[in-house]
Protein backbone atom coordinates (compact mmCIF):
# COMPACT_ATOMS: atom_id res chain seq x y z
CA UNK A 1 0.00 0.00 0.00
CA UNK A 2 2.77 2.09 0.79
CA UNK A 3 4.66 1.81 -2.49
CA UNK A 4 1.59 2.13 -4.36
CA UNK A 5 1.34 5.94 -2.49
CA UNK A 6 5.12 6.42 -3.18
CA UNK A 7 4.85 5.29 -6.77
CA UNK A 8 1.84 7.88 -7.20
CA UNK A 9 3.72 10.88 -5.58
CA UNK A 10 6.54 10.64 -8.28
CA UNK A 11 4.24 10.07 -11.01
CA UNK A 12 2.25 13.42 -9.62
CA UNK A 13 5.78 15.33 -9.16
CA UNK A 14 6.72 14.40 -12.59
CA UNK A 15 3.24 15.46 -14.23
CA UNK A 16 3.16 18.92 -11.86
CA UNK A 17 6.84 20.05 -13.01
CA UNK A 18 7.03 18.93 -16.37
CA UNK A 19 9.96 16.57 -15.56
CA UNK A 20 11.46 15.33 -18.86
CA UNK A 21 13.16 11.84 -19.26
CA UNK A 22 17.04 13.07 -19.93
CA UNK A 23 18.53 10.75 -23.17
CA UNK A 24 21.14 8.06 -22.70
CA UNK A 25 23.54 9.47 -24.75
CA UNK A 26 24.01 12.77 -22.47
CA UNK A 27 24.57 10.79 -19.68
CA UNK A 28 27.27 9.46 -21.59
CA UNK A 29 28.35 12.12 -23.13
CA UNK A 30 28.78 13.78 -19.18
CA UNK A 31 30.42 10.70 -18.11
CA UNK A 32 33.12 10.89 -20.65
CA UNK A 33 33.71 14.40 -20.08
CA UNK A 34 34.30 13.88 -16.30
CA UNK A 35 36.14 10.94 -17.58
CA UNK A 36 38.59 12.78 -19.62
CA UNK A 37 38.92 15.61 -17.23
CA UNK A 38 40.02 13.32 -14.81
CA UNK A 39 42.45 12.05 -17.30
CA UNK A 40 44.10 15.17 -18.43
CA UNK A 41 44.43 15.91 -14.09
CA UNK A 42 46.79 12.69 -14.07
CA UNK A 43 48.30 13.59 -17.08
CA UNK A 44 49.33 16.85 -15.68
CA UNK A 45 50.07 15.71 -12.13
CA UNK A 46 52.35 12.72 -13.55
CA UNK A 47 54.48 15.93 -15.54
CA UNK A 48 54.82 18.14 -12.24
CA UNK A 49 55.92 14.47 -10.25
CA UNK A 50 58.30 13.83 -13.27
CA UNK A 51 59.66 17.53 -12.65
CA UNK A 52 59.76 17.42 -8.93
CA UNK A 53 62.12 14.02 -9.15
CA UNK A 54 64.52 15.67 -11.81
CA UNK A 55 64.52 18.64 -9.21
CA UNK A 56 65.47 16.40 -6.42
CA UNK A 57 67.56 13.67 -7.75
CA UNK A 58 69.53 16.24 -10.14
CA UNK A 59 70.17 18.45 -7.15
CA UNK A 60 73.47 19.87 -6.11
CA UNK A 61 73.77 17.76 -2.70
CA UNK A 62 77.19 17.76 -3.47
CA UNK A 63 77.47 21.42 -2.82
CA UNK A 64 74.75 21.81 -0.03
CA UNK A 65 77.27 22.74 2.46
CA UNK A 66 78.33 25.49 -0.06
CA UNK A 67 75.18 26.68 -1.36
CA UNK A 68 73.35 26.85 2.35
CA UNK A 69 75.73 26.15 4.98
CA UNK A 70 73.67 22.80 5.98
CA UNK A 71 71.21 20.27 4.82
CA UNK A 72 68.40 21.21 6.28
CA UNK A 73 68.57 24.44 4.95
CA UNK A 74 69.32 23.27 1.81
CA UNK A 75 66.05 20.87 1.73
CA UNK A 76 63.98 23.84 2.88
CA UNK A 77 65.22 26.15 -0.08
CA UNK A 78 65.35 24.17 -3.20
CA UNK A 79 62.22 22.09 -2.55
CA UNK A 80 60.53 22.41 -5.49
CA UNK A 81 57.32 23.95 -3.68
CA UNK A 82 55.39 25.42 -7.24
CA UNK A 83 54.98 21.71 -8.53
CA UNK A 84 54.39 20.19 -5.16
CA UNK A 85 51.41 22.76 -4.71
CA UNK A 86 50.52 22.33 -8.74
CA UNK A 87 50.40 18.72 -7.81
CA UNK A 88 48.40 19.23 -4.73
CA UNK A 89 45.96 21.16 -7.15
CA UNK A 90 45.78 18.58 -9.96
CA UNK A 91 45.16 15.79 -7.75
CA UNK A 92 41.67 17.84 -6.47
CA UNK A 93 40.87 18.60 -9.52
CA UNK A 94 40.90 14.52 -10.77
CA UNK A 95 39.28 13.83 -7.46
CA UNK A 96 36.21 16.03 -8.01
CA UNK A 97 36.02 15.47 -11.57
CA UNK A 98 36.17 11.29 -10.65
CA UNK A 99 33.64 12.06 -7.81
CA UNK A 100 30.78 12.73 -10.62
CA UNK A 101 31.07 9.39 -12.60
CA UNK A 102 29.34 6.43 -12.29
CA UNK A 103 29.66 4.12 -9.00
CA UNK A 104 32.08 6.35 -7.90
CA UNK A 105 30.13 6.45 -4.71
CA UNK A 106 31.29 2.96 -3.90
CA UNK A 107 34.70 4.23 -3.00
CA UNK A 108 35.76 5.97 -0.15
CA UNK A 109 37.57 9.18 -0.19
CA UNK A 110 41.20 8.03 0.91
CA UNK A 111 40.72 5.32 -1.75
CA UNK A 112 40.06 7.48 -4.53
CA UNK A 113 43.14 10.17 -3.23
CA UNK A 114 45.32 7.24 -3.01
CA UNK A 115 44.72 6.12 -6.26
CA UNK A 116 44.80 9.07 -8.17
CA UNK A 117 48.65 10.14 -5.96
CA UNK A 118 49.84 6.45 -7.18
CA UNK A 119 48.50 6.85 -10.79
CA UNK A 120 50.54 10.87 -10.72
CA UNK A 121 53.51 9.01 -9.29
CA UNK A 122 53.88 6.10 -11.79
CA UNK A 123 52.90 8.41 -14.66
CA UNK A 124 55.81 10.84 -13.51
CA UNK A 125 58.39 7.99 -12.73
CA UNK A 126 57.68 6.56 -16.92
CA UNK A 127 58.23 10.41 -17.38
CA UNK A 128 61.51 11.37 -15.85
CA UNK A 129 62.79 7.58 -16.97
CA UNK A 130 61.69 8.40 -20.44
CA UNK A 131 63.75 11.89 -20.46
CA UNK A 132 60.69 13.55 -20.71
CA UNK A 133 60.88 16.26 -17.50
CA UNK A 134 64.60 17.91 -18.82
CA UNK A 135 62.27 18.18 -21.80
CA UNK A 136 59.72 19.54 -20.16
CA UNK A 137 62.25 22.62 -18.61
CA UNK A 138 63.87 22.81 -21.72
CA UNK A 139 60.55 23.61 -24.02
CA UNK A 140 58.26 25.19 -22.03
CA UNK A 141 59.44 25.90 -17.95
CA UNK A 142 63.72 27.90 -18.98
CA UNK A 143 60.97 29.83 -21.79
CA UNK A 144 58.98 31.40 -18.98
CA UNK A 145 59.80 34.66 -17.89
CA UNK A 146 62.41 35.55 -15.79
CA UNK A 147 60.63 36.08 -12.39
CA UNK A 148 58.46 32.92 -13.43
CA UNK A 149 61.38 30.78 -14.16
CA UNK A 150 62.65 31.84 -10.60
CA UNK A 151 59.47 30.62 -9.21
CA UNK A 152 59.02 27.23 -10.74
CA UNK A 153 62.82 26.43 -10.43
CA UNK A 154 64.41 27.21 -6.57
CA UNK A 155 68.05 26.36 -8.03
CA UNK A 156 68.08 30.14 -9.66
CA UNK A 157 68.13 31.95 -6.51
CA UNK A 158 70.55 29.70 -4.77
CA UNK A 159 72.74 30.36 -7.86
CA UNK A 160 72.39 33.58 -8.00
CA UNK A 161 75.08 34.51 -5.55
CA UNK A 162 77.78 35.92 -7.45
CA UNK A 163 80.14 37.62 -3.88
CA UNK A 164 79.84 34.06 -2.55
CA UNK A 165 81.14 32.13 -5.54
CA UNK A 166 77.59 31.14 -7.83
CA UNK A 167 76.57 32.62 -10.90
CA UNK A 168 73.76 31.47 -13.14
CA UNK A 169 73.15 32.59 -16.61
CA UNK A 170 72.38 32.24 -20.80
CA UNK A 171 75.54 32.22 -22.62
CA UNK A 172 76.03 34.58 -25.21
CA UNK A 173 79.45 33.63 -26.79
CA UNK A 174 82.38 32.01 -26.10
CA UNK A 175 85.55 30.62 -27.13
CA UNK A 176 88.40 28.55 -26.07
CA UNK A 177 89.05 31.05 -22.89
CA UNK A 178 86.38 33.17 -22.22
CA UNK A 179 82.21 33.15 -22.22
CA UNK A 180 79.92 35.51 -21.53
CA UNK A 181 76.67 35.17 -20.12
CA UNK A 182 73.20 37.20 -18.62
CA UNK A 183 72.45 36.16 -15.14
CA UNK A 184 68.54 36.42 -14.68
CA UNK A 185 68.83 39.71 -13.04
CA UNK A 186 69.88 40.74 -16.34
CA UNK A 187 73.77 41.43 -16.07
CA UNK A 188 76.11 40.51 -18.38
CA UNK A 189 79.00 38.39 -17.15
CA UNK A 190 82.63 38.07 -18.45
CA UNK A 191 83.52 34.11 -17.70
CA UNK A 192 87.53 33.51 -17.95
CA UNK A 193 88.35 29.63 -17.50
CA UNK A 194 90.92 27.73 -15.48
CA UNK A 195 93.08 25.81 -17.76
CA UNK A 196 91.01 22.92 -17.02
CA UNK A 197 88.05 23.87 -17.86
CA UNK A 198 89.66 24.89 -21.35
CA UNK A 199 90.55 21.49 -21.77
CA UNK A 200 87.42 19.94 -22.24
CA UNK A 201 84.77 23.24 -21.82
CA UNK A 202 84.92 24.48 -25.55
CA UNK A 203 84.54 21.19 -27.19
CA UNK A 204 81.53 20.63 -24.69
CA UNK A 205 79.24 23.50 -25.75
CA UNK A 206 79.78 23.56 -29.90
CA UNK A 207 78.91 19.53 -29.83
CA UNK A 208 75.62 20.27 -27.43
CA UNK A 209 72.86 22.85 -27.49
CA UNK A 210 73.77 23.89 -23.60
CA UNK A 211 72.73 27.77 -23.27
CA UNK A 212 71.67 27.82 -19.62
CA UNK A 213 74.33 27.15 -17.13
CA UNK A 214 75.77 27.15 -13.45
CA UNK A 215 78.72 28.70 -12.57
CA UNK A 216 80.81 28.06 -9.17
CA UNK A 217 84.09 30.18 -8.78
CA UNK A 218 84.67 33.67 -7.55
CA UNK A 219 84.46 37.48 -8.82
CA UNK A 220 87.30 38.65 -10.38
CA UNK A 221 87.37 42.97 -9.42
CA UNK A 222 90.46 43.58 -10.52
CA UNK A 223 89.60 42.66 -14.43
CA UNK A 224 86.12 44.28 -14.19
CA UNK A 225 83.31 44.92 -12.45
CA UNK A 226 81.48 42.23 -13.64
CA UNK A 227 83.78 39.55 -14.39
CA UNK A 228 84.38 36.36 -13.00
CA UNK A 229 86.81 33.81 -12.98
CA UNK A 230 85.23 29.82 -13.45
CA UNK A 231 86.33 26.13 -11.65
CA UNK A 232 83.29 24.88 -12.03
CA UNK A 233 80.85 24.87 -14.77
CA UNK A 234 77.29 22.86 -14.74
CA UNK A 235 74.69 22.97 -17.16
CA UNK A 236 71.60 24.17 -15.69
CA UNK A 237 69.55 21.46 -16.76
CA UNK A 238 70.48 17.91 -16.35
CA UNK A 239 72.37 16.27 -19.47
CA UNK A 240 72.80 13.25 -21.02
CA UNK A 241 76.39 12.30 -22.43
CA UNK A 242 80.01 11.12 -21.55
CA UNK A 243 81.40 14.23 -22.73
CA UNK A 244 78.75 16.83 -20.74
CA UNK A 245 79.35 14.05 -17.39
CA UNK A 246 82.26 15.76 -17.06
CA UNK A 247 80.56 19.16 -16.07
CA UNK A 248 79.74 18.19 -12.93
CA UNK A 249 83.60 17.11 -11.98
CA UNK A 250 84.75 19.44 -9.20
CA UNK A 251 88.17 19.60 -9.56
CA UNK A 252 90.10 18.81 -6.28
CA UNK A 253 90.66 21.18 -3.07
CA UNK A 254 87.98 23.51 -4.81
CA UNK A 255 85.56 22.89 -2.34
CA UNK A 256 87.56 23.64 0.23
CA UNK A 257 88.61 26.36 -1.62
CA UNK A 258 84.60 27.59 -1.66
CA UNK A 259 84.47 27.09 1.90
CA UNK A 260 87.30 28.74 3.64
CA UNK A 261 86.38 31.72 1.00
CA UNK A 262 82.96 31.55 2.67
CA UNK A 263 84.56 32.16 6.57
CA UNK A 264 86.91 34.67 5.65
Amino acid sequence: MKENKLAEKIINKIKNEGVKPISRWKFVMKDSLFWGAFMASILIGGMAVSIILNTLLNNDWDLYMQLSGGLSKFIVITLPYFWLILLGIFVVIAYLNIQNTKKAYKHSFKVIIGGVILMSFLLGLTFYNLGLASSFDKRFIQKLPSRVHQIADPRLGVWQKPEEGFLVGEIQEFDENNLSIVDFEGNLWEISLTSELKEYLFPILLQSNIKKIRVMGQLNLEQCHNCFCASVIRPLSPQRGMMINQLNKIPKGELQGMMKRKEI
